[in-house]
């Protein structure tokens, strides 16, 4: 599927200071985890586990609503069968939550927290 693209000419472009966000003002709240969703990637199949709505802030113009998350890799063994191993980060995380499946994480109740990204921007997690 080709992406259309459309060329333009630009005056006047320079260093502009773009929106941010403190996040730190959602360390340490309780949320609940609302949603978790199965995916493919370029690496293989994993999930995406989201909190409950913690606000909605303007940015750029636009309402957007902030949400805590986790992503964490499945495997697949020598049959084929997707899944996770216990020493795995879901494997040590379902554990420590006392639920058997992911999908048993929904409805339970996380401390928010944020991660930092080789480039410096912050997200919004979860312990």
């Amino acid at each position: 599927m080709e992406t259309e693209h459309k060329r333009v000419q630009l005056e006047n472009t320079a260093q502009i200071e773009l929106p941010k966000l403190d996040v730190n003002q959602y360390v340490g709240k309780k949320a609940r985890i609302e949603r978790v969703e199965e995916y493919e990637g370029k690496y293989g199949y994993f999930i995406k586990a989201e909190t409950t709505i913690l606000d909605t802030v303007q940015m750029g113009g636009e309402p957007v609503q902030l949400r805590a998350s986790r992503v964490f890799g499945l495997h697949t063994d020598a049959e084929g069968n997707v899944g996770w191993g216990k020493d795995t980060k879901l494997g040590v995380y379902l554990a420590k939550m006392r639920v058997p499946h992911y999908q048993d994480l929904v409805g339970k109740e996380v401390i928010v927290q944020t991660l930092t990204s080789k480039e410096g921007q912050e997200f919004l997690t979860f312990a």
